[in-house]
């Protein structure tokens, strides 16, 4: 799976890319929704890892050009609720690297099991 990270802080940037990385995954890290756009033109994504709190009008721009995009919100505030969070809700800060391992499967998995149509949801 190919994650994009949107994410100012470069610790914390460099953190959650390192804990990606060991699970398998193709990590890009990118710094807004420009860049996550452009990458998005060229390379298949899976999923994003997106700050709420990093850029206004991020999750509207990604959205717009990209309805079908999954996204793992990012937040520490819990006021902020994009649109989708009644099923995807965001991961509150602070974390720990198991709970972003875990909510990133969940959310691969969830895509996955939509693409082919539901199997394996039911009895």
């Amino acid at each position: 799976s190919t994650i994009v990270i949107v994410e100012q802080s470069a610790g914390v940037q460099e953190l959650v890319e390192q804990a990606l990385r060991e699970t398998g995954h193709r990590i890009l890290v990118t710094q807004n929704a420009l860049e996550v756009l452009d990458v998005a033109r060229r390379v298949r994504i899976d999923l994003v890892v997106i700050d709420l709190d990093s850029e206004p009008g991020l999750v509207d721009e990604i959205r717009s050009s990209q309805p079908d995009l999954r996204l793992l919100y990012v937040s520490d505030r819990t006021d902020e609720q994009p649109a989708d969070s009644e099923h995807n809700p965001p991961l509150l800060t602070p974390f720990s690297l198991d709970e972003l391992r875990m909510a990133i499967a969940e959310l691969l998995e969830r895509s996955e099991s939509e693409a082919s149509g539901g199997a394996g949801t039911g009895p």
